[in-house]
């Protein structure tokens, strides 16, 4: 009796001691964490990495100082910061709301001290100092990919950026998923203070599309872009994807963000020469040189000179980025010297003055059609009691005369 106990004894605690082998490697597997930063793992003493409701949370100066910052801690208002150039993010322990440059930014989970280390959200870093998060748990550990340029490929998951043509990022823009098998299906999303999104698709067997849209106010008007995505192919789901978005002021696809520069001339006849054929507009030269910011939040940007055409809504130069320009002419028919003309803005119910520039911007005709109107005229001073063949231009040097009246 005794030696058949003692069999179940030692079969029992084999058996404990088994389980518990199992438990411990289940529990060490599940709570892996490897995080990579720009592909070199990071290797934290003490206090690992770890999840808590759904938000990884990481050590805090180890983070920082990988991401390029100069750490701080303040003991008594137990607030740690990172500051680098242009740009400084404050977390204070148990606090769900952060600073980014003094701006409060909302936490799922706030930065807290476990077993004697300060913590911090990692995505919430990583992302506001420009890096990309791609994560991945398809082996049972946690993968953890933060990087400058976005590749990484996530299951179920569809995100990027949305940026203006200087590489800044564009809040609030919408982003729409548009699932190709099932109608009226699609997913949304508007981008973060650093332009990115993120969506989570659901497990279905289907493809999807992206699309954007970016809605912004200048110059008190609003005014709303369709984006067209930098990839612009159906995606899996199951794959996932990355597509990124730049606005583009100057498309001819009618998808906003671009007006018409029309222009007249007012010289019906010829003010040289009464006989003569009249100034033709298709031997003139605008030249549109941006002033200020623009609809997209550049800054100035190259001269646009160009010649006019026609389209459906008139005759000038098309397609030009919205923004404020300072506008000049010049006239110069085929073997003929150029000469400067006068310009004026057409405004409703107003005789503006001509001028050899002018600075003007766009009004709005509908919420895809903008136009800038000009009136043009040839730069001639007009002497009396001359004939026509004698008259000068208002540029050329003059001899001083005693007219007769």
């Amino acid at each position: 009796m005794e030696r058949k106990t003692t069999k179940v004894m030692i079969w029992l605690s084999c058996l404990l001691v088994l389980l518990a082998g199992m438990a411990t490697s289940a529990t060490a597997k599940a709570g892996e964490i490897k995080i990579y930063v720009e592909g070199k793992l990071l290797q934290f003493e003490g206090q690992q990495p770890l999840i808590r409701n759904g938000t990884t949370l990481v050590p805090f100066r180890k983070t920082f100082e990988t991401l390029g910052y100069k750490v701080e801690w303040n003991a008594e208002e137990k607030t740690a910061s990172g500051t680098k150039t242009g740009i400084k993010i404050e977390l204070t322990m148990g606090s769900q709301s952060a600073k980014v440059n003094g701006q409060g930014v909302k936490l799922s989970v706030p930065a807290q001290i476990i077993n004697g280390s300060t913590m911090i959200p990692l995505r919430f870093v990583s992302e506001s100092s420009g890096y990309f998060v791609s994560y991945n748990n398809a082996s049972g550990t946690s993968i953890i990919e933060i990087t400058k340029e976005d590749t990484v490929l996530e299951p179920y998951v569809v995100k990027g950026r949305v940026v203006n043509s200087e590489g800044t990022p564009i809040k609030g823009a919408w982003i729409t998923i548009d699932n190709q098998l099932l109608y009226d299906s699609n997913l949304q999303a508007k981008t973060d203070d650093n332009g990115s999104y993120r969506i989570a698709l659901p497990k279905a067997a289907t493809t999807y599309m992206a699309y954007a849209d970016f809605k912004t106010v200048y110059e008190g008007v609003e005014h709303s872009v369709e984006l067209t995505a930098d990839d612009n192919s159906p995606f899996a789901g199951n794959t996932g994807a990355i597509r990124n978005f730049t606005v583009k002021l100057n498309s001819s696809t009618g998808t906003g963000g671009s007006g018409e520069v029309l222009f007249y001339m007012m010289d019906l006849i010829h003010p040289l020469n009464p006989i003569a054929e009249p100034p033709d507009r298709d031997d003139v030269t605008i030249t549109l040189e941006p002033v200020g910011t623009m609809m997209d939040g550049t800054v100035g940007g190259p001269k646009l000179v160009s010649k006019g055409s026609r389209n459906n809504n008139g005759y000038g130069v098309h397609n030009v980025p919205i923004g404020q320009y300072r506008v000049s002419a010049v006239y110069a028919p085929p073997g003929e010297e150029p000469q400067q003309m006068l310009v004026r803005i057409v405004t409703r119910g107003e005789d503006l003055p001509f001028a050899e520039s002018i600075v003007a911007g766009f009004r709005s005709i509908t919420s895809k059609i903008h136009v800038m109107e000009l009136e043009l005229k040839l730069n001639v001073v007009k002497p009396p009691n001359e004939e026509p063949g004698e008259w000068t231009w208002g540029d050329e040097d003059e001899e001083e005369e005693e007219w007769t009246w």
